[in-house]
């Protein structure tokens, strides 16, 4: 019988410290386990490897949680994109050391990356506690490093596959995401919004072409980095990549919802001077009327999270009370879901 993932069970240390010494052939020490408190999606835990006569690792566990908000998960998308983006110079992402989907080795899929130093801004603080120099330095960042991953060629590496399943295409990329988070809201399985048909048909039938396929990151916002003095110094939390218009990844970061109550891109830079950086980055141009369309794309997306929650509560596949008051936050998004419609329109 597989064990069942607890990130406080006294033999998860011993069950880690197992199964490293047999991936890397010699003796590890696991030390230091602790738990992180934020996200309710992966459970994050650092702690520290040590083997004979070698520098000890700081590494950071993430462990996919059963009853999490985008369960069930595989570590296989998040090791393979930051495994492939290890190449890209200057990138700020943690480096990727291993990762499995077999429940028999901790109850639940994980994977081991590098821990980076630096704490993480929320997207709805901290603008004018920071400075404008600070501002205009992450934001100068934040956009360099999302044109170097919508840069990056994945053809070449096993991000190629991904292609396979749908499969993404130009095409067919808008439509395959407009499916994909109408199946994670459960639209038509029981009582739903009727902004939610609404959005889900507008999406279908104004989807339109990718002038090229990328990486997508998913969820890249002012919350989902860590800096220090300033600057950057990793991307996080990449659960949600996959393949997709680059469009997807602005119009997510550039929300209203993450503004932090400015006009700017994360409350950090100005969308124009943002925009001006990701197309030096990428040889593409930005497309006003795609940026629309992935507005409403998105929000239709944090809905369908926010509906998401609410199911695994009301079917008991999670007791978080967070994922129970997330659906306080419905009829604001859906509001905002009416108006970006509106204005795409």
């Amino acid at each position: 019988m597989n064990p069942v993932f607890d990130p406080a069970a006294p033999e998860l240390p011993a069950r880690l410290q197992s199964w490293l010494s047999q991936r890397w052939r010699k003796p590890v020490q696991v030390s230091g386990l602790s738990r992180f408190p934020a996200g309710m999606s992966w459970v994050t835990l650092g702690f520290t490897a040590e083997s004979p006569g070698e520098a000890p690792l700081d590494l950071i566990l993430r462990v996919g949680d059963p009853g999490g908000l985008f369960s069930p998960y595989s570590s296989r998308p998040e090791y393979e994109a930051l495994a492939a983006l290890a190449s890209v110079p200057g990138l700020p992402i943690p480096q990727a050391y291993e990762h499995s989907d077999d429940p028999a080795i901790l109850g639940a899929p994980f994977v081991i990356t590098q821990r980076v130093a630096g704490d993480t801004p929320t997207p709805w603080r901290g603008a004018d506690e920071r400075g404008e120099a600070a501002n205009q330095s992450l934001g100068q960042d934040f956009a360099d490093a999302l044109g170097a991953i919508h840069a990056f060629d994945w053809t070449t590496t096993p991000l190629a596959a991904w292609a396979q399943e749908g499969p993404i295409t130009p095409r067919t990329t808008a439509l395959h995401e407009t499916r994909y988070w109408t199946r994670h809201a459960q639209l038509g399985t029981g009582p739903t919004p009727p902004q939610m048909h609404y959005a889900m048909r507008w999406l279908e039938a104004h989807a339109p072409e990718a002038e090229r396929i990328t990486i997508v990151h998913g969820d890249y916002r002012v919350g989902n980095f860590l800096q220090q003095d300033g600057r950057i110094t990793a991307i996080l939390d990449w659960e949600l990549v996959h393949l997709g218009d680059p469009h997807a990844d602005l119009a997510w970061a550039g929300l209203r919802t993450f503004a932090a109550g400015t006009s700017r891109i994360g409350g950090l830079i100005e969308r124009e001077v943002f925009y001006q950086r990701w197309q030096a980055k990428t040889g593409l141009r930005v497309r006003p009327e795609v940026v629309r369309y992935y507005e409403v794309m998105v929000q239709f997306k944090m809905a369908a999270m926010l509906m998401g929650a609410m199911i695994r509560v009301q079917t008991g596949r999670s007791r978080d009370v967070r994922m129970a008051a997330m659906g306080f936050q419905l009829t604001s998004t859906l509001m905002e879901l009416n108006k970006l419609i509106a204005e795409a329109a």
